[in-house]
Parts: C-alpha cells; structure tokens; sequence
C-alpha cells in the first residue's frame, strides 16, 4: 500500500508540474486566451506535453522489465533499432501504443477545450501563481546550480523507489544531467586506503607461453540458468553443453549491469559505466582506459567485430571506434543480406558466423574477433526453416532461441576446426547480462539476476575445469590481454581470469539502478545506497536463498564490514576515475 500511496502522489505531482505553465499562461492572458490562434496554440502544445507524460509511462510498461529502472537518457540509444528492424509482433505493439496515445491525446485536448471555455475567475490562480514565482525565483537566482533529485525523501526504500516514479520526471532529470556521472562524489577515506583496497592500475602475472588468436563470443541476454544443470531453465544443447565439459567454467560469474550497452563496455574496456547514457556517448570518452584494439595493434594484432544488426546499432561501432578495434562488421557487410531471414535485431546468427569464417580464413594470425549474437534477444523470433526442422518442444521462447544459436555455434566450430588457424586459437564465451529465463515468468532477484555464463575453450588444452571463485565481465578484456602476451600495465577494474591467484572470497560488483550498487562474494550479496552512502541490505546469499535475514542493523559482522568499506573503495575509485577523467 505505501508504494502505492507514494506512486499516486508522484504521478499527481508530475502531472501538477507539467501543466503548471498552462495554469500560469490563464492567469497573465486574460482576454488573449479567447483569441482562436492563441487558443488553438496552448491547446496543442499542452495536449502534447500531457500525451508525452502518458507515452513515457505507457512505453515503461514494456521496457522497465529489461531495464528495471524507469525511463531515462538511456532510452534514446536503444529506440531506433525496434522501429527498422521489427517484426509484426513489434510493429503491432507500436500500433497499439500510439492508438492509445491518440485516444489519450483527444481526452486531454478535450478536457484543456473544456477548461478555457468554462473560464475560472483569476483571483483563483493568484495567491498560488505569485508563490510559485516567488519560489521558482529564489531557485534560479541563487546562484549555484541545481540538481533535483528524482526521488522525494519518503519512507520508500530505494529498492522500491523505481516503481512508484514518473517516468516523465525520470527522463526529463536524465536529459538534464546526461553528461554527468550519476555518481555523487565520493570521499569515504583516504586515497592511500582506496588505493590499497582498488586500484584500477593492473599488470597480469604473466603471459600467454605464445600468442593465441582470440575469439570472443558476447551472449546476447543468455542468463546462467541455460547451463545450470540444476535448473528447471537448464537448455538442452548438445554442442555447447560437451565444449563447457572440456572448458574452464566460472560457476560463479556476474554481469556489471542489466543493459547490453553497459555490459559491452564492462567487457571490452573493463571499466563500468556510471553515467544514464553509455560510456561511449558520454562527455567521458577521454578518460583514462586501456583501448584493447590498440594495444593490440601494437602487439601486431588485427582486430574485429561482427553483429549482425545495422550499423551502430546502440552504439556499438561508436564503442569499438573508441576502443581502437580496426573492424566492424553488420548486416550491411554481409552479401545477399537482403534475401537472408532476418531477426528483429537484424540477421540471423548462422549468417554472420559464416561470414566471420570466412574473413577469419583471410586474416593473417595472430587476430582478436568478436561475436555479438542477436538471436537469443528478444523477441527471440529464429529462422523458420530451424523451426520446421525442429518442432517446438516443451521450453520457453528464451530458451529455444538458444537452442538456435547452439546450432550455428555447432556448424562454425566444425568449420573452424578444419582450418590451420584453430588450434592456435582460445575461445572466450561471456554473456553480456542476465535475462529473464522465462519472459512469463518474471523474477528478479539481488543474486540471480546478475549470474551469467563464462567459460573459456581452449583446443590445445581441452580440460574440464571448474572455478567457483566470483568473477566479473570486467575481468575479460584482462584475459584477452592476457592471452595476446600483453605484460605492461593496464586500465580495469577486473582481473586476469586464468590468474592462479583468483582469491576465493574475492568481491565483484553490480549496478541494479543509478542508486543502488552491489558487492559480491562467495557468501554475501549487500546493497550500497551510493547516494545516501550507506548499506541498505546485506543477505547471506548460500544460507538464505530467498533473502529474508537482512543482516544490516544487526550485530556487527566483521565479514560484512569488510565488504562495506570494499565496496566504498569500488564507488571511490569509479568516482574519481571518471571525475579527473583518470589523472
């Protein structure tokens, strides 16, 4: 009930402030108002604001449960590619949404019409006008700037806090602070005990005995469940499921975030993105960062990347652009790609990888490429023919389109296997978030919700390992280096993952929201208000899977502690890295 009470206040407050000009605009008019331009004018104009304000709400409904956080800046990256490349399915949601919006637009037209015409004697807008004047002059004359917060000071948890916002305030806040880190400055001890406890200058241990060509495959929305041979979300996959068996498997691997734009840059540049927008948009590019493909270069490297949606497609070829990777490669690279069978996102998996085979074929070794899949992304719409050939079974949608992308993992690497380049070759496979297993189904959980496949194949040592020790996707682009015999120092947050090292209570971390971060390790998950700067909770995660002790505001623990004053190094570290841009 309270986050209900609180949702209807917000919503009140947000539709109050939109209109509030429309309020002010009767009160100084006067008889200007029944001019019809003028009428006509102010009609459309806050008519559009209104069915704005519905349409931002409206279009949460969809894309909260992927992002689980109200619309912000973000949404402008990731717009486009829904609209060129959607399906029926797509198009007719669209259709709906804007046939709602209409309706919408008409009831509010209606009811400003209504509004100007009843006419409402202006000594009833007076008093409440010169105050909010009044008000709104102090505010922007003070002389510094300001920045509202987009949550009230309520009895809501921060954990609740996203679903009782306005989507509209949300979004508005986002825009006006785009290019600013949406991580306050932080300053919870010296930089010599920050430096003792992170330090994002790093230098792996050692090198790869030779260097190996590098392939790295990025899983678009494949959560850990797929391989979680005790889940009732365990995908049947003949191929991946034997290449895991003679892998070095992270049982025990996360994601930074929830969003592919940020999960690209955690595992390319190894570095997490504390800004609405991605990092490589952001007034932040300069800052300090290992380019994987130019230290590459340097090591006579080539370096590629192959996606099978359009070019730049939320901003992919913008961040190999700024990494240094010398090829992108999308739909629009690809012969015949207009009589190929498209996926929402763009092409099918199966043709990109055998375009990939056939330019690694050409490439002179040793080389990096990557693979960014798009079938197993929703809408999860795969190839017909695979259907035809393979009648739906008893799984989820989710799943079966990872049962497609294990078949066009299957043809390549008994392609790949043929050529002289192969067992010379690693191969990385990491999942850029986690996803809903069963998109009807929904749950979210502090733990489960971040957890993600990693695993790395080696041809030349097929052995089945297994490590439970917590990793990240920050720790990727230090392995890549890792494997090119890269031994100088370098920029991350992550570490080296064949590191013998690995220390078992090792922490890693997450972002849920532009509030709340978390830390991980083998035993505990807590959850770090970074603005407040405070623990919210801290579950011991292995004990009580469903999260019902909160273990914060109880008895001191040193374990706990420990983690906290971690997790305000990572937060300290991240704040002044992106601050002084990494000076």
């Amino acid at each position: 009930m309270l986050i209900i009470k609180w949702s209807l206040l917000y919503d009140a407050v947000c539709v109050a402030l939109a209109n509030l000009p429309l309020f002010i605009f009767f009160l100084v008019t006067g008889k200007l108002l029944y001019n019809k331009f003028v009428k006509v004018s102010v009609l459309l104009l806050f008519t559009l604001i209104n069915t704005f304000l519905i349409l931002l709400n409206t279009v949460d409904i969809f894309y909260y449960p992927f992002h689980l956080q109200r619309a912000d800046a973000d949404l402008l990256y990731v717009l486009r590619n829904p609209f060129v490349n959607g399906t029926w399915n797509v198009l007719l949601t669209t259709l709906a949404v804007f046939i709602f919006c209409c309706c919408m637009a008409w009831f509010v037209y209606k009811g400003i019409l209504k509004m100007i015409q009843s006419g409402t004697p202006v000594n009833h807008f007076l008093p409440t006008n010169i105050l909010l004047i009044v008000f709104i002059g102090l505010f922007y004359f003070s002389g510094s700037k300001k920045i509202v917060p987009t949550y009230p000071l309520t009895a809501l948890e921060p954990v609740q806090l996203p679903v009782a916002q306005n989507s509209l305030h949300t979004f508005i806040y986002s825009l006006y602070r785009k290019n600013e880190t949406a991580l306050p400055a932080a300053n919870y001890m010296s930089s010599v005990q920050q430096q003792s406890l992170f330090s994002i200058h790093k230098k792996n241990n050692a090198g790869a005995s030779s260097k190996k060509n590098i392939v790295l495959f990025i899983m678009e929305s494949v959560p850990f469940e797929f391989f979680d041979s005790s889940s009732r979300y365990k995908v049947t996959m003949p191929f991946l499921d034997s290449l895991v068996n003679k892998s070095t498997y992270f049982t025990n691997a996360f994601s930074f975030s929830y969003n592919s734009n940020k999960g690209i840059t955690a595992i390319l540049a190894g570095i997490p993105t504390i800004t609405d927008i991605p990092l490589y948009h952001s007034n932040y590019t300069s800052i300090s960062r290992t380019s994987v493909g130019q230290v590459l270069a340097k090591n006579n490297y080539s370096s590629s990347f192959f996606i099978g949606d359009n070019y730049d497609d939320f901003g992919f070829a913008q961040c190999c652009k700024w990494l240094g990777i010398q090829h992108y490669y999308c739909m629009e690279d690809i012969p015949g790609n207009q009589q190929m069978e498209k996926h929402s996102m763009g092409l099918q998996d199966e043709y990109v990888l055998n375009f990939m085979q056939q330019k690694l074929g050409t490439l002179q070794q040793p080389f990096f490429a990557v693979q960014y899949n798009i079938s197993t992304h929703y809408p999860f719409d795969i190839p017909k023919l695979y259907i035809d050939k393979n009648p739906k079974p008893s799984t989820t949608e989710p799943m079966r389109s990872m049962q497609y992308y294990n078949d066009c993992l299957r043809h390549f690497f008994a392609d790949a296997a043929k050529q002289d380049w192969f067992n010379n070759s690693v191969f990385i496979f990491c999942a850029d978030h986690w996803a809903q297993p069963d998109s009807k189904n929904i749950k979210v959980d502090e733990v489960g919700s971040f957890r993600i496949p990693v695993f790395i194949y080696d041809p030349g040592r097929e052995k089945k390992v297994r490590i439970s020790t917590p990793v990240s996707q920050l720790d990727i682009v230090n392995t890549v280096l890792h494997f090119s015999n890269f031994q100088d120092s370098m920029i991350s947050y992550g570490i080296n993952l064949t590191d013998t090292l690995l220390q078992p209570h090792r922490i890693v971390y997450n972002k849920i929201n532009n509030t709340i971060y978390q830390a991980i390790n083998d035993e505990y998950v807590l959850g770090f208000d970074a603005v407040e700067g405070k623990a919210l909770y801290c579950y011991a995660y292995q004990k009580d899977p469903e999260k019902k002790n909160n273990l914060i505001g109880q008895s001191a623990l040193p374990a706990i502690e420990n983690i906290i004053v971690h997790i305000k190094a990572f937060l300290q570290t991240a704040s002044n890295h992106y601050r002084n841009r990494g000076k």
